[in-house]
């Protein structure tokens, strides 16, 4: 009965659908892509974590892009111009931009993603604050000023424009973050949140658009014929399944039941070669402990650091495979410098360096020598494989250096994500992707009162680099701000806690061809098509 119940839900929910042509679609010219993570929604004004990177991918296009060698691409905009003192941004949008049901994209689309962002009565909105640089928006988020005094306008449908409080020299990278993307006026309401499951509202201006959405299982995309582009657009669906288990996930490639698959285990690099479909992305992403500031003694930023120098990070990623680096850097690993061409870490001295013998003696002045009447701290993560070794490994490491005891608390990636949110934690894994390359991208998180300040950090002096690194228009001035940044985050303060980094590894069918890649190094299939 379930089972014939399910199936009438979907019919009806493929009968409900807005102009996606489900109906017409070549279920032969389709891929399957199976991946790990599931974690937040399909909201560009919500939780919008790794579920909506690679959805918005596919299906919604910004104002602009950037692919992997630095170059810009039009999406919904054909143009923009910025007014001599950097201040009034004005895009132009193309008037052949289409949503899924055939209606113009507009400029109360873009408005209408980063009003509902800013709406001080929405808890799940996680990027509010990177709107922060439009005049009015901080006010009105945190209730001390008025909607109609945000600098946003629709001067028509198709002009639209951004009227900030200060120059902003990387807007045109920030313009990847999910605020700033459409959401359909009138469909995608904070009232509604369940808004963005049901095809028939959770419309897409991208190549592709939603055609179902099962939470935690997947969601399938179907090719959108409004799409302004759609006589590029070679496949007609495309299906994304979660499996958060590794052996799972590389048994469905090996028997031909999904076309690509990411978040493999290293081993995987021993069996499969270029020609077999292999691929690698260094990530990037850093993984770091985030301490809860306000739970005692974490308060202690003797006990931060104690914690922070007494890992070995090298012998936990030896555990856990090659493919898990070692890293005291906050900003990724293989962030680029906004000002050379080396990489960010490497234009200053490490963060810091692991030493035992000094963890020992910062506990002992905290007041626990050898870990003695240190309180039993738990530590969460998502419940995955590899988190699950790297947790272990960091129990193991703070129990023989530190002799401190740690309960790990494995969890579902969204009861995870929402206890993280809500600060519902002592120790947590926390993760962070870059949406675009820059470091800004990551240190903006931890500003006071940033919507993604989950541990609480309040720091003059970081709000003061982060805000010096933002006024300065030469890059080499920008960057040294933006180091002392990470300084005061880490070393200085231990605020965050660096552990590792990642090389992320993948099986794609070699005979899927037309991939391009983003500005972080993913892969893009919106234009991808099956050789043969």
């Amino acid at each position: 009965m379930k089972k014939i119940l399910c199936l009438i839900m979907a019919l009806t929910m493929l009968l409900s659908m807005a102009g996606c042509g489900s109906s017409q679609t070549d279920k032969g010219n389709s891929i399957v892509i199976a991946t790990v993570s599931s974690t937040g929604g399909l909201d560009p004004a919500g939780f919008a974590l790794d579920l909506w990177t690679e959805y918005s991918k596919l299906c919604i296009d910004g104002l602009i892009s950037f692919d992997d060698q630095g170059n810009m691409t039009y999406e919904s905009a054909e143009s923009y111009t910025v007014s001599d003192d950097g201040l009034v941004w004005t895009f132009n949008l193309r008037k052949n931009a289409k949503w899924s049901d055939g209606s113009s994209v507009t400029a109360a689309d873009f408005i209408n993603t980063m009003m509902r962002a800013l709406d001080p009565n929405n808890g799940n909105a996680i990027y509010s604050n990177m709107l922060y640089i439009i005049d009015g928006a901080e006010a009105y988020n945190k209730g001390t000023g008025k909607a109609e005094d945000v600098k946003l306008a629709a001067k028509d449908d198709f002009t639209l424009e951004l009227t900030l409080k200060a120059p902003c020299t990387y807007l045109l990278k920030m313009l990847s973050m999910p605020v700033f993307y459409p959401s359909k006026a009138g469909y995608a309401t904070n009232e509604n949140a369940s808004w963005y499951k049901d095809p028939a509202t959770s419309l897409g201006n991208g190549a592709f658009c939603l055609e179902s959405y099962t939470e935690g299982v997947g969601y399938t995309i179907v090719k959108n014929p409004y799409y302004y582009q759609a006589d590029k657009v070679k496949l007609d669906r495309i299906e994304t399944r979660f499996v958060t288990d590794s052996t799972a996930l590389l048994s469905s490639y090996k028997t031909g039941e999904v076309d690509v698959v990411t978040g493999l285990p290293s081993y995987v690099t021993e069996e499969y070669t270029e020609e077999d479909g292999l691929y690698t992305w260094k990530m990037l992403t850093s993984k770091f402990i985030l301490p809860n500031l306000s739970v005692k003694p974490l308060d202690d930023v003797r006990v931060r650091e104690a914690i922070a120098i007494a890992l070995t990070r090298a012998d936990i990623c030896a555990a856990i495979g090659s493919d898990y680096i070692p890293s005291v850097n906050y900003v990724a690993e293989y962030m680029i410098s906004p000002s050379s061409s080396q990489l960010f870490k490497d234009e200053v001295e490490p963060l810091f360096v692991e030493d035992a013998a000094r963890a020992k003696q910062l506990l002992a002045d905290a007041g626990y020598p050898n870990g003695q009447g240190f309180p039993t701290l738990t530590y969460k993560y998502p419940n995955s494989e590899k988190d699950s070794l790297l947790a272990q490994g960091i129990q193991a490491q703070l129990k023989s250096v530190l002799g401190i005891n740690i309960e790990l608390v494995g969890m579902e990636d969204e009861v995870y994500a929402q206890d993280k949110k809500d600060g519902n934690y002592e120790l947590i894994r926390h993760s962070w992707t870059a949406d675009y390359n820059d470091p800004i991208n990551f240190l903006n998180l931890y500003i006071s009162g940033a919507s993604s300040n989950y541990n609480g950090v309040k720091d003059a002096a970081f709000d003061q680099a982060i805000a010096n690194s933002d006024a300065a228009t030469d890059p080499a001035e920008r960057t040294k701000y933006l180091h002392e940044a990470q300084k005061i985050l880490v070393s200085e303060n231990f605020y965050v806690i660096p552990a590792v980094t990642q090389v992320y590894i993948g099986l794609g069918n070699p005979d899927i061809k037309g991939i391009s890649y983003c500005s972080t190094g993913e892969r893009m299939y919106r234009f991808a098509y099956i050789e043969g």
